[in-house]
Parts: C-alpha cells; structure tokens; sequence
C-alpha cells in the first residue's frame, strides 16, 4: 500500500465541487433549451420556467466560486508571493515543449517520457478555459441574457442576438472540454471507475511519481535516477 500526499486543499476540493457541480446544473438545464426537439423531454420533467431559474441560480453559482477564489488567489499571491502561483497554473514555455513532446508521442515519433510539474498543460489549460470561457464569457453574456430588456436602451437588438448565439455556442465548447476532462480523470483505463483525489485531496506516490514526477522529485527531495 503506498503512502498518499497531499494534492489538493480543502479549499480547493470545495471550490471544484462547487464548480463542478454548477457546471453540471447548467448544461442540464442549458443544452436541452438549444435542442428541444431531442432533449425537450428533460424541460418537460419539470417546466421551461423552472429550467430557467434553476439554469439561472447555477450560472450564479459559477460565477460566485469563481469571484471567491480569484479573491481568494489574490490574497494568497500577497502573503505566498506571485511565484507560488505563477508556478502552479500560468503556463510556461515547458508547457509548450510538454505539448508538442505529447502530440509526437502521440503520433508514434517521440517516446521520451513528459516530466510534469504539479499540473501538466492539459491541466493548465482546462482550468484556463473554465477561467476564460465559463467564468467570464460565459458569465457576462449570461448576465445580460438574464435581463436583456434591461441592456435594450444601449444595445440593439442584432447584439443582443448575437450575445445569445454566442453564449450558446461556446456551452457546447465548454462541453466538449469538459468531457474528455472527465473521462480522464475517471473512466481512463487505469482510473476506472473514478479517481478519489478531488473528493480526498491526496495522491498516491506511485501515481504522483508516474504522471507528476518533477512535481513528485520537488516534495519529497528525490534525485534523478
């Protein structure tokens, strides 16, 4: 039985749960409202009216998790340092390296094993399109959208429509990220049929050391064999 490191806080379990879970709520009720006529019946369980409020209190949800923990992040740059999450979720140029080595791998042309940090640029990159598309495109043109009457005066109606397609548009790319995030992270061969590490907070090192060996070096003083 390995021993098991700390991964994640009890701040950040909770702010993903939250998260997670405002995301499910809301492609729930969202995605059948663009394709009523396949998944109109999930409306009819409960009421168009209903959908859209409960659509509505999730998407605020969302954006209060994320206000909490950009306050939170801020607070503890100033009393951490810029660096501690500079190195943990802003991307590097060894990300960049990590991506094309991953994609040559991928394509049969590169075996060299990827040494990840903490988080990988899948990783990275997935919290940034949360950050970008579901926080704040997301959340701005849901905002207008919960009350458009209210943005009529200085926006016209083409805008107004646009926001919408928009919105809706990028729900499905929030989708098809989150998706294959899951998958992932708990149907994969070797972690079905769910991973414990967001509900627990702690990692194998086994694990660590396979998928996360520079973050898994760093922690426990481990040199290069």
């Amino acid at each position: 039985m390995y021993n098991q490191i700390e991964r994640f806080t009890s701040n950040q379990i909770t702010v993903h749960f939250l998260a997670a879970m405002s995301l499910m709520i809301l492609y729930i009720t969202g995605i059948p409202q663009l394709y009523p006529e396949h998944l109109g019946w999930i409306i009819d369980l409960i009421g168009l009216s209903k959908v859209m409020f409960i659509h509505r209190i999730a998407g605020f949800g969302l954006i209060s998790v994320a206000v909490y923990y950009l306050i939170f992040s801020i607070i503890s740059i100033i009393i951490n340092g810029r660096r501690y999450y500079e190195k943990i979720i802003f991307p590097n140029s060894g990300d960049i390296l990590d991506y094309v080595n991953d994609n040559l791998s991928i394509l049969g042309l590169e075996q060299q094993r990827i040494d990840y940090d903490k988080y990988s640029w899948l990783e990275k990159g997935l919290i940034w399109s949360v950050i970008l598309i579901d926080c704040i495109i997301m959340g701005i043109t849901g905002i207008i959208l919960f009350a458009p009457w209210t943005f009529a005066s200085v926006l016209p109606q083409s805008t107004l429509l646009t926001i919408k397609i928009i919105h809706a548009g990028l729900a499905i790319v929030s989708l098809c990220v989150i998706l294959p995030h899951f998958y992932l992270v708990h149907l994969s061969q070797f972690k079905f049929p769910m991973s414990n590490t967001m509900f627990t907070g702690t990692i194998s090192e086994e694990e660590a050391q396979e998928e996360y060996p520079k973050w898994y070096r760093e922690i426990t003083g481990e040199k290069y064999d």
